[in-house]
């Protein structure tokens, strides 16, 4: 009996051996695409994307009007004033006011602010602005995060106007008279 089992153990060493000669070669593939495939893994999650530049903004969307409240009356009809309160109307604007006008509208206050200091989004633009012709051909193609403003958006004339509001900005007191910020 001791033959038998010393037969069927020597049978069963060949089997496993045989066993292991034949799958080997699939085994040691499986590891090494398994090994493969863990370092493009760990190389891809280490490796940084590229910086990108921030998206351009551009100009805010004109807000449609409201439509009207059902229960809302009727708005009373205005008479047109009379011509010589036209012509005196006309007469008070200035320039450095219909720039004014215009600078609020096209938004530029949102990134110089109100009376264009400057501000975290765009630099100071008065009181003493760049030329005229080099402030224009900015405005039309600009660099870094501004919006180009093209004559159908802005006209010649509005951006001159604009300048003559940007030139009649006042100098700001100096530091030293701020009394919070005095030294």
């Amino acid at each position: 009996m001791s033959m038998m089992t010393g037969h069927r153990v020597a049978e069963a060493q060949r089997n496993i051996r045989d066993l292991c000669v034949s799958v080997s070669p699939w085994l040691v593939a499986v590891v090494v695409a398994v090994i493969v495939i863990a370092t493009m893994v760990t190389a891809a999650a280490q490796t940084r994307p590229a910086p990108q530049a921030p998206p351009r903004r551009t100009a805010p969307q004109p807000r449609p009007a409201s439509p009207p409240k059902r229960d809302a009356p009727e708005p009373a009809e205005t008479k047109a004033p009379p011509p010589a309160t036209q012509a005196k109307a006309a007469t008070d604007t200035t320039p450095s006011d219909a720039g004014a006008a215009l600078y609020k509208k096209n938004a530029c206050y949102e990134c110089h602010v109100n009376d264009a200091q400057g501000g975290p989004q765009g630099p100071r633009l008065g009181p003493n602005p760049i030329p005229l012709p080099r402030f224009v051909a900015y405005v039309r193609n600009p660099a870094g995060d501004m919006p180009p403003f093209t004559a159908k958006v802005i006209s010649d004339d509005d951006l001159s106007k604009i300048y003559t509001f940007l030139q009649s900005r006042p100098t700001p007191p100096p530091v030293k008279d701020i009394p919070l910020l005095a030294p």
